[in-house]
């Protein structure tokens, strides 16, 4: 997930502060709006377990899940702030679970999971509304969009590359299968 919020903080650092509220279309969510939703659903998720495993619910009666969809991040600096805390939230949480806790229950909107199976729901959403931060700043970039992964028609420079630095027991591992 480290890798995950690494690509967003590729696509957030191109984004500029006129852009915050842009969305795609109309039913469409801005960046500033993507970033409220997540981080409002780390906290809400994660927040009970970010020293460790002392809750069974991963839905907190304090939130706003609407509201989280209603614009009220006012700079880049807001929006970065919120995208870090949400993340620190999350990141806290896993630091602190126990290999025991992975099979403890935790409870979203009354639909019982393990901790793990609450975290693999947790990797696709965040993963998915991560990718939509990508496409819409790649959209508003255009031509100025600095790639966050292999740029086009360098994949065989970036193979070789990948090759060289190999060490040599790793490619005799290889060749000896």
């Amino acid at each position: 997930m480290r890798s995950v919020k690494a690509l967003g903080d590729g696509a957030l650092a191109q984004l500029r502060e006129t852009e915050i509220g842009t969305a795609l279309s109309a039913e469409g969510n801005s960046a500033g709006v993507v970033v409220q939703h997540l981080a409002g659903n780390m906290r809400s998720r994660w927040g009970g377990l970010s020293h460790g495993y002392t809750a069974a619910e991963g839905e907190t009666g304090t939130r706003n899940r609407d509201a989280e969809f209603e614009p009220r991040l006012a700079n880049l600096s807001e929006v970065l702030a919120e995208w870090e805390a949400g993340w620190a939230v999350f990141f806290s949480a896993l630091d602190h679970l126990t290999p025991a806790d992975l099979t403890r229950p935790l409870t979203i909107r009354s639909e019982v999971h393990t901790v793990l199976e609450a975290i693999q729901r947790q990797v696709a959403h965040y993963s998915g509304h991560v990718y939509q931060l990508i496409f819409l700043v790649k959209t508003l970039r255009g031509a100025e969009w600095q790639t966050l992964s292999i740029a086009r028609g360098e994949s065989a420079a970036f193979n070789a590359q990948m090759q060289e630095r190999q060490t040599p027991e790793r490619q005799t591992q290889e060749r000896n299968g």
